[in-house]
């Protein structure tokens, strides 16, 4: 397939997508091969938001369930972050270290990780910045997800520690997905609602939510939902 270029601050990322990677336990065709619209999304919040821009400058910034793994890619190559850890399943890994090398990144600024929803990075990384995109799909899969969140998050809703910045399709399931985070400690607040053309299909258009992600300030130093 031919490569896909993102206008991001003025740059052009380089995203390759690797139609027929497969779910080897399954057999099923792994959607994280594809770039989804919501990465464009927050790749362009990211490059766009003040705020998101000072989260980012010099940070390190990890990519939950990266896919092709442009925001992550895009926050170091066009946005000043000091590198970019990208996650996913195995295989899925190829395709993003290929993405990265394809941007100019080096193994050093672009670490690529295989990291399933409920388990922890190892070896461990100092996370500032945490990217998701069109991860609220499944209700039930949101207490292994604030697991292995709670694992990289440093510090709570206090300046100075981890945020998430994260971008999704509106869809019904959406808010189900949110109300589980919540309960798992995080506060999750919409910034921006998008409505722009689908990459596949131009002449349909679909809104999209923006959210920022905090850990809820702990009670008298306890934390109630490890």
């Amino acid at each position: 397939m031919d490569p896909l270029y993102v206008a991001v601050a003025g740059s052009a990322v380089v995203v390759a997508e690797r139609d027929g990677t497969h779910d080897p336990a399954t057999g099923r065709a792994l959607t994280g091969s594809w770039l989804w619209d919501a990465s464009v999304v927050l790749a362009s919040h990211l490059a766009t938001s003040p705020s998101a821009r000072l989260d980012i400058r010099g940070a390190t910034v990890l990519e939950l369930g990266a896919g092709t793994g442009l925001p992550g890619i895009a926050a170091v190559a066009c946005l000043g972050a000091a590198r970019c850890v990208l996650t996913d399943v195995r295989p899925l890994l190829p395709g993003l270290r290929a993405n990265a090398e394809a941007n100019g990144l080096t193994a050093e600024q672009a670490d690529v990780r295989e990291l399933r929803w409920g388990e922890q990075l190892e070896p461990e990384a100092q996370v500032d910045v945490v990217l998701m995109s069109d991860v609220f799909y499944d209700p039930e899969e949101m207490p292994a997800m604030a697991a292995t969140l709670r694992g990289l998050w440093r510090g709570d809703g206090g300046d100075g520690g981890t945020v998430g910045w994260a971008a999704t399709e509106a869809r019904d399931i959406v808010q189900d997905c949110l109300v589980v985070l919540r309960e798992e400690g995080f506060e999750v607040t919409e910034v921006d609602r998008v409505t722009r053309p689908l990459m596949r299909d131009p002449a349909q258009t679909a809104v999209f939510f923006v959210y920022r992600l905090q850990r809820r300030q702990l009670e008298q130093g306890v934390d109630f939902t490890l």
